[in-house]
């Protein structure tokens, strides 16, 4: 399980139609806020920025940690961390299992609330 539903269900009553409508959004809003950072994290990789990479992987933390999104959250901790040692290859090849972890996540985020 990648996301923590107990954290999730603390931001809204899921039985009242409004706050549920409200959570959506915010899920809504994290697909694309989350989208535009990986895309970035990308961008930064490549260009071995190690300085930027550090500070997009805290940012990602703790959006992970805000939603209960585990093992994102738990990730980023190992990449930020390889990132402060100075481990810019370590940190890099931490931060590549992100994106995957993320499209996992996002799967889970949208069966429950996004059902096709």
């Amino acid at each position: 399980m990648y996301v923590d539903w107990t954290r999730i269900k603390s931001f809204a009553n899921e039985d009242d139609p409004e706050d549920l409508e409200w959570l959506k959004s915010m899920i809504q809003n994290l697909f694309e806020n989350t989208l535009e950072r990986l895309n970035e994290l990308d961008s930064l990789m490549e260009n071995r920025d190690l300085a930027k990479i550090q500070s997009l992987l805290h940012q990602l933390k703790g959006v992970a940690a805000n939603f209960g999104l585990v093992i994102l959250q738990n990730q980023c901790i190992r990449a930020e961390t390889e990132a402060k040692e100075g481990n810019q290859e370590k940190s890099i090849e931490e931060s590549k299992k992100i994106r995957g972890i993320w499209e996992d996540t996002r799967i889970e985020l949208q069966n429950r609330y996004f059902p096709s």
